[in-house]
């Protein structure tokens, strides 16, 4: 009798552990899914502050602003501007400037103003093809 009592416990508390794991499991994906949106349709959410969004836009010129490791800045998208907050540890990538394509992960603040937990930024000028001289004709070049 002893012995199915002591496996009886054993099995409850494996089948505590598991739920446990398998809560914080769930609850862990739960809280890192992001869903990318639009400013306008950020700011048209009824629920905004309920999620995690992905939300991409030109960094207006001269709205950065840095002090005491925070930066904040404006997102400009079709016409809508969002106030953007960063306090992260990562530095900012050297291709986030006035005018660069920008995307801020994180959390829509009641009020109003969007706390990244992340930012990704592109220089679209970076990426242009360069310009073909007369000198160097049509062809391609080979040589690396």
């Amino acid at each position: 009798m002893g012995t199915k009592r002591k496996n009886l416990k054993f099995a409850i508390g494996v089948a505590i552990i598991l739920s446990m794991l398998g809560w914080l499991g769930y609850s862990g994906i739960q809280e890192s899914k992001t869903y990318y949106v639009t400013i306008a349709e950020l700011l048209a959410s009824p629920d905004a502050q309920q999620r995690r969004y992905r939300v991409g836009g030109d960094v207006a010129p001269g709205s950065i602003q840095r002090a005491q490791g925070r930066v904040q800045f404006l997102l400009e998208a079709e016409g809508k501007v969002l106030p953007v907050v960063y306090v992260g540890t990562s530095a900012l990538p050297d291709t986030f400037q006035d005018g660069a394509e920008a995307l801020a992960d994180g959390r829509y603040q009641q009020d109003g103003t969007f706390q990244a937990e992340a930012i990704q930024a592109k220089c679209a000028s970076k990426y242009e093809p360069a310009e073909i001289s007369a000198e160097q004709g049509t062809s391609p070049s080979t040589s690396y």
